[in-house]
C-alpha cells in the first residue's frame, strides 16, 4: 500500500547446534555450511522478487548476525545490519545445550511439549554459573541486566518484541520503510503473534523453517494485508515447516 513500509522475517540460517538437534537458546553457534547456503538463497529470493530493503535487523547472535551480513553483501547493500537485543532467541534454561532427543526421553513428550511450544510454559531455569557463563559471551556481554534470564517463556519473549515493535519498527514501517527482521524460531513466533493475533492454539502450531523469507504487506495501520504473509518460496517453505514440526518444533 502507498506510504506503507514491506515487513520479511527470516530465520536465520542452519547453526550448528540445529543440525545435531539441541536446545540452543542463547548459545551462540556459528552457521553450517548449509546455513550459508540458506542465507545466500534468501538473499535470492528477495532480489528475484524485487524487494527493496532500507532497514535490516538483527539478534545479536552470531548465527542471525551472520545471516543478515550475508543477504546484505549479496543484495550490495552497504549499511551493516544492526543489531536488537529483544530479536534474540528465548533463554531454554536448564535446557540448554543439551540434545532434544535425550530430553525427549527424559522428561516425555507431553512436558517438552508445554516447555517448548506453549505460551507460558518455561522449562526449569539454568544454574548461577551457567547464566554467568551466559553473560560473558561476547554477544549478550554488553547487554541490560533485563536481557539475559535463567529461562523465559514465550510470553516472556513477547514482552520484549512487543517493546521493539512499538517503540521503533511499527513506526518505521508506517513511514514507508521497508524492512528485514533476522531473528530466530522463537522471537519471530513473538512477531507472527503481534502481527496476527494468534491464539494459544496456533502460536503453539506455528513454526519457523531456517532460510525462508516471509512477506508481510502492511495496511496503514501497520496491519496484515494477508494473514500469515506470504513466503517468497511456499513449496519449500511448507516442507521444510512440516521437517521442523516432525522434530518436535522450532
Amino acid at each position: 500500500m502507498p506510504g506503507t513500509g514491506t515487513l520479511i522475517l527470516l530465520r536465520h540460517g542452519q547453526s550448528v547446534f540445529n543440525a545435531e538437534g539441541r536446545f540452543t537458546g542463547l548459545l551462540d553457534p556459528p552457521l553450517t555450511a548449509r546455513g550459508r547456503s540458506e542465507a545466500v538463497y534468501a538473499a535470492t529470493l528477495i532480489s528475484g522478487f524485487g524487494l527493496h530493503l532500507d532497514d535490516v535487523f538483527t539478534s545479536t547472535l552470531m548465527r542471525a548476525v551472520r545471516t543478515a551480513e550475508i543477504v546484505t553483501e549479496c543484495l550490495g547493500l552497504s549499511p551493516m545490519p544492526r543489531k536488537v537485543w529483544q530479536l534474540n532467541e528465548r533463554n531454554y534454561g536448564s535446557l540448554t545445550g543439551r540434545l532434544k532427543s535425550e530430553l525427549l526421553a527424559e522428561f516425555g513428550p507431553d512436558v517438552l511439549h508445554f516447555w517448548r511450544r506453549s505460551l507460558y510454559g518455561a522449562p526449569p531455569p539454568m544454574d548461577a554459573e551457567a547464566l554467568g557463563e551466559l553473560w560473558r559471551t561476547p554477544a549478550l556481554a554488553q547487554l541490560p541486566a533485563r536481557a539475559v534470564r535463567g529461562t523465559e517463556s514465550l510470553c516472556e519473549v513477547l514482552k520484549r518484541v512487543r517493546e521493539f515493535w512499538h517503540q521503533h519498527l511499527r513506526r518505521q514501517l508506517l513511514s514507508g520503510r521497508h524492512a528485514l527482521i533476522v531473528g530466530h524460531g522463537n522471537s519471530l513466533r513473538a512477531l507472527c503473534l503481534l502481527l496476527d493475533g494468534l491464539s494459544e492454539g496456533e502460536v503453539e502450531r506455528l513454526n519457523f523453517p531456517t532460510g525462508h523469507p516471509l512477506v508481510y504487506e502492511l495496511d496503514e495501520r501497520a496491519r496484515p494485508l494477508e494473514r500469515g504473509g506470504i513466503y517468497l518460496d511456499p513449496q519449500a517453505a511448507r516442507s521444510a515447516a512440516k521437517q521442523v514440526t516432525a522434530e518436535g518444533g522450532t
